[in-house]
């Protein structure tokens, strides 16, 4: 680990979310009337994990092809990655898998669909950092309910290292005990301590 955390540390970019993205946007309003028993799959933010998908396939909502059609919604596709705006925690993330069928989402859920200098499955282990965090808790906002804007959102700083570090990191992280991983909150690449208030794009993250 030692080794790849410098790896990292000598390689890294920088970028803003919303530059690395095709699309980032906020998913639809989707009102109880809009609704149906069948059809699109509606995923909302219980649905969106700390780093993984959660199915509740018992709970499932859906709209149908004319309320698709008459709300304008933006369909989502697999291997986008949602963003949840609300608590708990505030901006976790997961990857829409195949095998769902088609998907929207609601309004407090930002859909991120990657170009192609980052890797999903390294987004996603990102969001799992104190450093993410960090990010995310300087730009909460609300006294009751707290959430992040997705202009806010957008803003956070993530490293881009080459693809070939990404898939190291990703497969790190998907061959690690997800509780040990939490644990060690990425101590091994230098991400705990106090973090920036303020982190500058050209400022090295690892």
């Amino acid at each position: 680990m030692e080794q790849f955390a410098a790896l990292i540390k000598d390689e890294t970019k920088c970028s803003a979310i919303e530059n690395v993205c095709t699309l980032f946007a906020d998913g639809d309003w989707i009102e109880s009337k809009d609704q149906s028993d069948d059809g699109i799959r509606l995923i909302q933010t219980g649905n969106v994990g700390n780093g993984i998908y959660l199915d509740k396939g018992e709970r499932a909502r859906f709209i149908d092809e004319l309320t698709f059609d008459r709300l304008h919604c933006t369909e989502v596709l697999p291997n986008d990655i949602l963003i949840s705006r609300l608590p708990d925690p505030v901006g976790r993330a997961c990857i829409i898998p195949e095998g769902i069928g088609r998907t929207i989402t609601a309004v407090d859920c930002s859909i991120v669909r990657l170009n192609q200098t980052v890797l999903p499955e390294f987004f996603v282990a990102y969001t799992l950092t104190p450093l993410y965090a960090s990010q995310i808790g300087t730009s909460v906002t609300g006294s009751t309910r707290k959430r992040i804007s997705r202009t806010n959102l957008g803003q956070v700083i993530l490293p881009v290292p080459s693809l070939d570090l990404q898939e190291q990191f990703a497969a790190f992280v998907r061959q690690s005990d997800k509780s040990k991983f939490a644990a060690l909150r990425c101590s091994n690449l230098n991400l705990s301590g106090p973090q920036p208030t303020r982190i500058s794009p050209f400022m090295p993250l690892f």
